[in-house]
């Protein structure tokens, strides 16, 4: 009698799928790479260090450490922050100020990075292979990204060259490290080692850390960052030399590097209000004159009554005058003008004014 094989094989298959998910056997990252299976272990990686295994020497052009990452940048969409994994902060690859740079400078050199892939095909194959694009494609791929520099301390999932083939580990990237972003602004290449990059993977609550910590960091700022909602035609970066911003498009030619204003939300300032259309009055509505132009009321218009103040001051003005016209104009005539006219100018007359030069009068003997 033959023995059935259909639930054999399926319980053989589920006991492979189970023993698969203890071990941590074939775990996908966030891209879908099996390479990218976190072993628990996190490697601190600082702007210059090359790592385990690098895919080639270093295609850095600088490595100038940027000012740090705006903390308050715009906030994220729901469908970003669903994606976070270790408590990490989501934010999206477009957000404007994520990444620096310096005007017309790449941080990468793009044309070098292709050509010490090609002088190893088998490196050229495992690269092309983590990237999702073919050996031929590669050139193309590479000058489709962009070059800046992080502005924070951002998770990975990093790839070395290592037996012929890409491991992939969990890393955290020092702000001001020199990557290649694509058109949804996520990081795919950092310049320092060569490797492809691709997002990050859960490591754990506790995972064993690899290289030293770098002054100023600090777990809880560590970001992810998250493919934009759709693609991007420019990247809004912050200068490395000033803190001015920067337009550039993507793809590796950085000569259309622009200056573009601050964004308002780092200013502060209020977005403004769409103006209005004027309001053209009717014909027969008199329009309000010129404030230099005087007005006169009409001869048999009353003018605007006084105000309060005006009233009181005025009313005072009156009573004033009248209180103290001066009353004693008639009272006080000189009643005495006629009493005080002289009494003895008759008497005290000269009685010799008619007599002749040293006469006496009759009289006088």
């Amino acid at each position: 009698m033959r023995t059935p094989l259909g639930p054999f094989v399926s319980a053989c298959l589920l006991s492979m799928a189970l023993l698969a998910a203890a071990t941590g056997c074939g775990v996908a990252g966030a891209d879908g790479d099996p390479a990218a299976a976190a072993d628990g272990v996190l490697h601190f990686q600082p702007v210059a260090a090359q790592g385990p295994d690098p895919f080639t020497d270093s295609t850095a052009v600088s490595r100038a450490t940027p000012p740090p990452a705006v903390r308050t940048p715009r906030p994220v969409s729901a469908d970003a922050a669903s994606v976070a994994l270790d408590g990490l902060r989501p934010l999206s690859g477009g957000t404007p100020g994520l990444y620096g740079g310096i005007r017309h400078v790449g941080s990468c050199d793009v044309t070098r990075q292709i050509g010490r892939l090609a002088a190893h095909p088998a490196r050229t194959r495992a690269f092309a292979g983590v990237a999702g694009v073919s050996a031929a494609a590669l050139p193309t791929y590479l000058r489709g990204l962009t070059p800046v520099v992080l502005r924070a301390d951002t998770r990975v999932t990093n790839h070395g060259y290592r037996d012929g083939r890409a491991a992939g580990y969990q890393a955290v990237l020092q702000s001001g490290t020199a990557v290649l972003v694509d058109d949804r602004g996520v990081p795919r290449v950092r310049c320092a080692c060569g490797n492809p990059l691709k997002a990050p993977a859960a490591a754990g609550d506790e995972p064993v850390t690899r290289g030293t910590p770098w002054p100023g960091y600090r777990p809880s700022e560590v970001i992810v960052v998250t493919p934009a909602p759709r693609a991007i035609t420019d990247l809004t970066l912050v200068s490395t030399v000033d803190d001015t911003w920067i337009g550039r498009r993507l793809g590796h030619d950085t000569r259309h590097d622009r200056p573009v204003p601050t964004p308002a939300w780092v200013t502060g300032a209020p977005t403004p209000a769409p103006s209005s259309p004027p309001t053209t009055p009717p014909a027969d509505t008199p329009t309000t004159p010129p404030a230099d132009t005087p007005t006169t009321p009409p001869a048999d218009t009353p003018s605007a009554p006084p105000s309060q103040g005006e009233e009181s001051e005025k009313a005072s003005e009156e009573v004033f005058e009248e209180s103290y016209e001066v009353p004693y104009e008639v009272p006080y005539a000189d009643p005495y003008g006629g009493l005080y006219e002289d009494p003895y100018g008759d008497p005290y007359e000269d009685p010799y004014e008619d007599l002749p030069d040293g006469g006496v009068p009759a009289d006088v003997v």
